[in-house]
């Protein structure tokens, strides 16, 4: 299997204060957005084409540039709206058996070979399921004997006994993608095609996330972030004599770390990005490029955009901050969140959050792109500022 095509069209609803209305496909976690992750991924695993599929192709040039050297990425126009037309708009390439993925989702690479060793082993096509995830947001699928598919509903209204969830990574072929052709919905295709030839799932129990709210990015961060190893400092970067560094982190060219700053990680810093004296950045935090926190502030898991400023004596726990938003001093997020309870909850090399976690996580704050928050403002749990 040489091609994967990635749906990468739409800003999404639930990110959409966060994103600024770009495609979610291009939100950072950690260092690299949504769609270089998957790229880098399909390049472990040996696919050499990868098809883009967006209603705003020109927003993914740079990475097409970035990775033009390594696989051949093509972008193509969507024709419609949704996830059937998106499809569809690619069909021409799909001239035998390709890997189809949501642009919104990451898994670990071991989950694309997962699938493709089973479309392999059955010769029929294969979708990725998650146990135990909400079927009402990532659409139901139903499993009979041989891991054969019996039935998918797109967005069922309700919870469904025994459903797997989708899980956005799925082996199509020429026939599958004529179905849908000739059909309405995604349901409706599916459902011809599994009348008529086996449609086989692949059970995946590792780490996924499907990022469709912004806690979905603070979930993405502590998966990404746990498989760091070791201490990364580029050359370029200048840390104080009496900062504390504690891995494993990252940090990149061009960035600043000044006196009496403790960095505790797993985390990430992007290029550019400064700390000023008396700061501690802590578990799970990504600060992306261009970032600026002042002194004695605090950041707690959780993701700041490009282009942040974050005023002194400011605490940012769980809180997704969109890019180039000014946060200005003494402002408190998460402000009744129990920080040592979660760090006694959370063990170093989960492979997947607790419950009683993603529930908290749920609760995150979130600021919008490009928004000011005015000093000394203080957001309780499950607040937003847009």
């Amino acid at each position: 299997m040489k091609r994967a095509i990635v749906l990468v069209g739409g800003m999404g609803s639930g990110v959409k204060a966060i994103s600024g209305g770009a495609p979610k496909a291009l939100l950072k976690v950690a260092g690299k957005s949504v769609i270089e992750r998957i790229i880098e991924n399909l390049l472990v695993c040996g696919l050499r084409e990868v098809v883009l599929v967006s209603d705003q192709p020109t927003l993914f040039e740079d990475v097409t540039v970035k990775y033009g050297d390594v696989i051949d990425v093509q972008v193509v126009k969507q024709v419609g709206s949704g996830i059937r037309d998106a499809i569809l708009s690619a069909r021409d390439m799909v001239s035998s058996a390709s890997l189809l993925i949501y642009g919104d989702t990451l898994v670990p690479h071991e989950a694309y070979r997962m699938v493709i060793n089973a479309y392999i082993t059955y010769g029929r096509p294969v979708i990725l399921v998650v146990p135990e995830e909400d079927v009402k947001l990532y659409g139901a699928v139903l499993i009979g004997e041989g891991n054969r598919v019996s039935d998918f509903i797109e967005k069922p209204s309700t919870d469904i006994d025994g459903a797997y969830a989708y899980g956005g990574v799925a082996v199509f072929d020429k026939e599958l993608v004529e179905t849908l052709e000739e059909s309405s919905n995604v349901d409706e295709g599916i459902r011809k095609y599994v009348s008529r030839k086996a449609l086989k799932a692949a059970i995946w129990s590792g780490w996924w996330v499907d990022i469709g709210f912004p806690w979905d990015i603070l979930k993405a961060n502590y998966y990404v972030l746990n498989e760091l190893d070791g201490i990364k400092i580029s050359s370029k970067a200048s840390i104080a004599s009496t900062a504390v560094v504690k891995g494993p982190l990252i940090i990149e060219d061009e960035v600043v770390v000044d006196h009496y700053t403790v960095l505790e990680g797993p985390l990430f810093i992007g290029r550019g990005s400064e700390i000023s004296p008396y700061t501690l950045i802590s578990k799970y935090s990504s600060l992306e490029e261009l970032t600026y926190i002042d002194t004695y502030s605090e950041v707690f898991w959780s993701s700041i955009q490009p282009k942040v400023v974050v005023g002194s004596n400011s605490h940012i726990y769980l809180t997704v901050i969109g890019s180039e938003a000014v946060i200005e001093g003494n402002v408190v997020t998460a402000a009744d969140l129990r920080k040592d309870l979660i760090l006694r909850a959370v063990s170093s090399k989960s492979i997947t959050l607790s419950k009683a976690l993603l529930n908290i996580i749920k609760s995150s704050s979130s600021i919008g792109s490009k928004t000011r928050v005015r000093a000394g403002t203080i957001m309780r749990m499950n607040m937003s500022s847009h």
